[in-house]
């Protein structure tokens, strides 16, 4: 009788290894959050053919092309997700070269975060009228908090009768940050704009998500927001200001 032979594994389409790349256990929430993002104007280009097909030295070239007038630490991102994802295929045995061979990040200049003026930042925060919007940078600038830091919040760890909420830091360090009396009003208005949830992301989409396998999720199917639909946000209201500006202004204020 012939020997049976081994099946032999199939090429997935680009689409299919990017989910699969996506959903491996060794990933944070947040970091499968960011890679999904990043990696999602190649999957809309070539995601139907196969990962050998689309990932070819001129695909990969023309991909970060497209993403030239994006900034340094967005273009960067994306070629680390996308290198991240290259390496991950050609351990599958699915790619042989490097399709990013010759190919670099683009450097990235230096620059502490400028203090702004107190009194125009807050001239600013007054005008903001969205409810998740006003609570979000108020709450920054009150705190002193990075962007991250606020968007990693959950409704459990707030104390509202402390008036303070257990921050995830950096390292996984937690601490407590106390919140002003006006932050409280707004941290009000907002939840109960959203129907008082009691558990979940504090800051949530406005739509709910589309692939809810991927997001982090209330239990009505909203998605936390990310930082980068924080920082188009925030952009909105104070062009030319970045996050990190907001939180250096609230931390000189205090000295």
């Amino acid at each position: 009788m012939p020997r049976a032979t081994d099946p032999v594994a199939l090429v997935p389409s680009l689409a299919g290894a990017v989910e699969r790349f996506l959903n491996r256990s060794c990933f944070a929430a947040r970091t499968r959050d960011s890679y999904a993002q990043d990696l999602a104007p190649l999957v809309d280009r070539v995601g139907n053919s196969s990962v050998p097909t689309a990932l070819t030295p001129a695909m990969a070239a023309s991909f970060l092309a497209a993403q030239d007038h994006l900034a340094a630490t967005t273009y960067n991102r994306r070629f680390a997700a996308l290198r991240s994802l290259v390496r991950w295929c050609q351990q599958q045995g699915w790619l042989t070269d490097d399709p990013l061979t010759g190919l670099e990040r683009r450097p990235e200049p230096h620059r502490e975060p400028r203090a702004l003026d107190p009194e125009q930042v807050e001239a600013v925060l007054r005008t903001i009228r969205d409810r998740r919007d006003r609570t979000l940078f108020w709450l920054i600038y009150d705190g002193g908090l990075r962007c991250r830091e606020a968007l990693a919040i959950d409704l459990e760890d707030i104390d509202w009768v402390e008036r303070c909420i257990r921050i995830h830091g950096k390292g996984d360090r937690p601490r407590e940050m106390f919140f002003s009396r006006r932050v409280s009003g707004y941290l009000d208005d907002y939840i109960k704009e959203r129907g008082e949830p009691t558990h979940g992301p504090l800051f949530v989409t406005a739509r709910r998500a589309r692939n809810p396998r991927r997001a982090d999720l209330t239990a009505q199917g909203y998605a936390r927001l990310s930082y980068r639909q924080a920082d188009t946000r925030w952009k909105g209201y104070a062009p030319g200001w970045d996050l990190h500006q907001l939180r250096h202004t609230a931390i000189t204020t205090w000295t």
